[in-house]
C-alpha cells in the first residue's frame, strides 16, 4: 500500500506538471524530480502516466458533481440564488484543488480511453445541469436571454472555464468575492439579455 503522505506529495506534484507542461509532454519523470524520487519509485503507487491523471482529476471532478446534485435537490431558492452558489461552489473548488481542477478541464475532452469515459459523462451532466437552470430562470421570468439556454449555458461555463488561464487561489475570503462578480457579471447578461439583443438587431449592418 502506498504511504498517504508520498502519495499526496506525488498527486501535488502531477497536478502541476500536468497543468504546467501539459499531459503530453509530461513525464513520470519530471513528476518524480518535484518529489525527490526517482521514477521507478513512482510505480509502486500506479501503473502509467494515464493512470496518475486520472487519479488526479477524480476528486475535483467527483466533488463538483457531488456539490451539482445539491444544488439541483434545492428548490427553496429562486434560479439566481442557485446560480450564484453554483459559482460560488464552482470557484472554490478550483481554489481547494488548485491546480488539479484545472488539469481537468485541459484534458477531460482529449483523453478517449475507456477508463476516461466516467468523467466525460460528469462533464455532459455538469452542462446539463447548468442548461436546465438557465432554462427554468427564462420560464420564470427571472432571466431574459439573449439566445437558446443552450448557447447562454456554454457561455456562463466559458466564463468559469477561461479562469485556468489566469486565476490563482487567494483564500477563501478573496475567492467568494471574485465569484460573487463573476456571477453580478453573468447576471447582468441573463436578466438584460433579451432586451440588449433586441437593441443589437437595429444596428446598422
Amino acid at each position: 500500500m502506498p504511504r498517504p503522505s508520498r502519495w499526496s506529495e506525488i498527486l501535488v506534484a502531477a497536478s502541476e506538471e500536468f497543468r504546467d507542461r501539459g499531459y503530453e509532454a509530461a513525464t513520470l519523470e519530471g513528476i518524480g524530480a518535484r518529489v525527490g524520487i526517482l521514477k521507478g519509485s513512482i510505480y509502486n503507487y500506479v501503473g502509467s502516466k494515464e493512470e496518475l491523471l486520472l487519479a488526479v482529476v477524480e476528486q475535483p471532478a467527483k466533488q463538483l458533481l457531488a456539490e451539482l446534485e445539491r444544488l439541483q435537490a434545492d428548490s427553496g431558492h429562486t434560479v439566481a440564488v442557485r446560480l450564484r452558489e453554483l459559482i460560488r461552489m464552482q470557484v472554490r473548488i478550483f481554489g481547494d484543488h488548485h491546480p488539479a481542477a484545472f488539469v481537468y478541464l485541459q484534458n477531460i475532452g482529449r483523453m478517449t480511453a475507456p477508463r476516461f469515459a466516467e468523467f466525460r459523462e460528469m462533464d455532459a451532466r455538469y452542462m446539463a445541469a447548468i442548461e436546465a437552470l438557465v432554462a427554468e430562470g427564462a420560464r420564470t421570468g427571472e432571466f431574459s436571454l439573449a439566445s437558446s439556454p443552450r448557447t447562454v449555458a456554454r457561455a456562463v461555463v466559458g466564463i468559469l472555464d477561461w479562469m485556468q488561464h489566469w486565476f490563482v487561489p487567494r483564500g477563501p475570503e478573496a475567492d467568494r468575492e471574485l465569484a460573487d462578480e463573476l456571477f453580478a457579471f453573468a447576471l447582468g447578461g441573463l436578466v438584460a439579455g433579451g432586451g440588449m439583443r433586441g437593441i443589437t438587431r437595429a444596428f446598422p449592418a
